[in-house]
């Protein structure tokens, strides 16, 4: 074997930022055979215009499109930062040796035949961790559609044309990734800063692309498109990072039961628990859309439109009722509110339309525009001098006038799309035009798209743009402060864990959440009839029994509760719910563990009953659970979720995204409920299961929320 050449120059930057932007690239598994994905990379490379080095290795030598292919990686001249392995999957470990040994950055690998095929290949993708780790070589997939810098022509994915451009593409099917290159390249605006085919994140994962990102010069926005992260909680708590600077768009697949099945099979990972999952992106800064047409429109709007906080609204300028209408009916369905008009600029809307009464929102220009389409721009003049308007939706026939009544009106409707760029200009105000011709050459939506305004052919797509530019407005006003820190561990979680007890007892359970400031119930554990029958003696008035037995979780489910007990039947009820509790265990064939009977005062009827709970997710981490409760928790199916750690702020948020907040205001004559103390207990429990990382569930249902205070009613928790 000839000696090898010597080795490029040193080079500090990342290994990302070396594969990414590399001074040459090498194809292993290169091919003469123009339907070899090795022949079209190096075809893909010279039609880009890659300036950087190109090597093809190939056993056998050869030339393809010019290159002269080496037999071995290490024969590779000139400085070589990354690797396009086209090489078979069991081939890949041998070929990242030889990788690491050359001083290449990062490979990508396409090969198939990984984890997503079964025991085999997650063997294979052991070994591919294994020399990561020795050899600090960054590997992109397995299973990877490839990358793509079309700011420096590296295709790496084979995809011609590709617009350059501010908007950077993360995506997890090569399938997805190619619709969503080919629909840009059918547009005029969309461009690309990185395309990146994220794969099986053997190696590098979503959280370290995105940090990436994050501070890539050429990049404004992130566009994702998602099936399962192999470590969700440290992807979100990047991404609250990355989104102060940058917004970041998400679309998921495997949000059903059957779309996460088809998940796995594809790539091979976990899709997780998508309700957590959603909960964890809102919190992290993250804007979600749920079909593929809107990931390229929202990101490329948030990308290029300003973005107003302070939860300003929008205004819909539309030339007819009916869109109007329909405009109006999206973005509500999107949570977007709809701007409050002052009086000054309805009172300047009516003279400039000539109407008989003060336009609302949506301001139909009724007809005005069709001998003249620069009413247009006046109308979004006068919108973005009113402090409520942050987005103007535009909405209609918009640079079709020429096309729809005289040909004559082009150079009115060009003069209008000019104006309405300056003033969006001038004003920072965001513009966001859904137009029947959008699909068409027209000259006046050419000039809105060359200057960044979104030009959309779906009223739904459109609106859904607009209100994205509300909720990242949100999103950056609502600045996260410091959380609370944990507290000390329970005293008592050392002699569970050696005992290695999972389930706690209710007194347990009681204990450990009064111990960071939950108001409990106070009771008596109670081992006899006449114990119990002393402790609703000492009471006074009725009380509430409540057995106490190990693997019992659901207490009524057992026939182990009796509430609105006189102290003379307590010791009956201790009797049958002692009886009730054995049979029940029998017929499980369990071995019944009763430690007793809880005796506690039978509680007046709250305002609401809540549930508050903590779940670890095994994807995201810790998550915070608030809902409506009692034994109907099931039936109502009313909860809000937040990631750990939270803020009381986020606690107040979470009841009011309840549906049934309106009870815990008052309603039909029962009164407001302390929802001060309520959050007491939702940040106790917060504080608990931060404090304690082996609790894996906890539960107080219910909670019994009054006018003044509220208590818990029943604990549990599980290790």
């Amino acid at each position: 074997m000839s000696e090898a050449p010597s080795h490029s120059r040193t080079d500090d930057r990342s290994p990302l930022e070396r594969i990414f932007r590399p001074r040459g690239v090498v194809v292993i598994g290169a091919s003469e055979d123009p339907t070899k994905r090795g022949n079209q990379a190096i075809a893909a490379l010279r039609h880009g215009g890659f300036a950087g080095e190109i090597q093809g290795v190939n056993p056998k030598g050869g030339t393809v499109h010019g290159v002269t292919l080496q037999r071995s990686i290490a024969e590779a001249a000139g400085e070589l930062d990354a690797a396009l392995i086209c090489t078979p999957a069991q081939t890949v470990p041998t070929v990242l040796e030889e990788c690491a040994d050359r001083g290449i950055a990062g490979a990508i690998v396409l090969a198939l035949g990984f984890r997503e095929s079964g025991g085999a290949g997650e063997e294979l993708e052991a070994r591919v961790r294994d020399i990561v780790q020795r050899t600090g070589v960054r590997v992109v997939g397995p299973n990877t559609s490839g990358i793509l810098n079309p700011h420096i022509g590296l295709d790496l994915i084979g995809v011609p044309d590709v617009p350059a451009g501010r908007i950077a593409l993360l995506g997890q099917s090569g399938n997805v990734t190619l619709q969503l290159l080919t629909e840009a390249r059918r547009r005029t605006r969309a461009g690309f800063s990185l395309v990146i085919g994220v794969g099986n994140e053997t190696d590098l994962r979503f959280d370290e692309y995105l940090e990436y990102l994050g501070d890539d010069p050429d990049t404004a926005a992130i566009a994702m498109y998602v099936e399962g992260f192999r470590q969700g909680q440290k992807f979100l708590e990047t991404a609250a990072r990355v989104t102060a600077k940058k917004p970041v768009v998400l679309l998921k697949g495997g949000r059903s039961v059957r779309g996460r099945a088809a998940a796995r099979s594809h790539t091979g990972a976990l899709a997780g628990s998508y309700p957590v999952f959603r909960a964890g992106l809102k919190q992290s800064g993250i804007v979600q859309v749920r079909r593929t047409d809107e990931l390229l429109h929202v990101s490329e709007t948030l990308a290029s439109q300003p973005v107003r906080g302070n939860y300003r609204s929008i205004a819909i300028l539309t030339d007819g009722g009916g869109h109007g209408t329909l405009a109006t009916d999206a973005l509500q369905t999107f949570g977007a509110p709809l701007a409050e008009l002052s009086s000054v600029t309805a009172v300047e809307l009516q003279r400039t339309l000539g109407a008989t009464t003060p336009p609302a929102n949506p301001i139909d220009l009724a007809g005005t525009a069709d001998q003249d389409p620069m009413m247009f721009a006046r109308c979004v003049e006068q919108l973005m001098h009113d402090e409520n308007v942050s987005t103007v939706f535009v909405v209609g026939l918009f640079g079709g006038y020429h096309q729809r009544f005289a040909t004559e009106l082009l150079p009115r409707e060009v003069a209008a799309a000019q104006a309405i760029v300056e003033s969006s200009r001038r004003h920072r105000r965001a513009v966001v035009i859904y137009s029947l011709y959008a699909d068409t050459p027209s000259e006046p939506l050419d000039v809105l798209r060359q200057a960044g305004v979104p030009v959309v052919t779906s009223i739904e797509v459109a609106a859904r743009c607009a209100a994205a530019l509300t909720e990242r407005g949100r999103q950056l006003d609502r600045r996260r402060g410091t959380p609370p820190p944990p507290g000390q561990q329970w005293p008592g979680m050392s002699a569970l864990r050696e005992a290695e007890r999972r389930v706690l007892l209710e007194t347990e359970a009681r204990d450990l959440i009064a111990g960071y400031g939950a108001a409990i119930v106070q009771g008596t554990l109670c081992e006899s009839r006449e114990a119990a029958a002393a402790a609703a003696q000492a009471i006074g008035g009725k009380v509430a029994l409540k057995c106490v037995a190990g693997g019992v979780l659901h207490k009524t489910e057992a026939g182990g509760v009796k509430v609105g007990v006189t102290a003379a039947a307590t010791g009956a009820a201790f009797d049958e719910i002692t009886d009730n509790v054995r049979v029940y265990c029998q017929k499980r064939g369990v071995v019944p563990d009763q430690k007793g009977v809880l005796v506690v005062p039978a509680l007046p009827k709250p305002v609401v009953e809540l549930l508050v709970g903590y779940k670890k997710d095994p994807q995201y981490g810790g998550v915070i659970v608030v809902g409506l409760g009692g034994t109907a928790v099931e039936v109502l199916n009313d909860i809000t979720l937040r990631m750990l750690p939270i803020q009381r702020a986020d606690a107040k948020r979470m009841l009011a995204e309840l549906r049934g907040a309106r009870l815990l205001k008052g309603h039909r004559g029962s009164p407001a409920v302390d929802r001060e103390a309520v959050i007491d207990v939702i940040m106790a429990v917060a504080r608990c299961a931060m404090s304690n990382p082996e609790v894996v569930e906890l539960e107080i249902n219910p909670l019994f929320a009054y006018d003044h205070g509220a208590v818990a009613v029943d604990v549990r928790a599980l290790l």
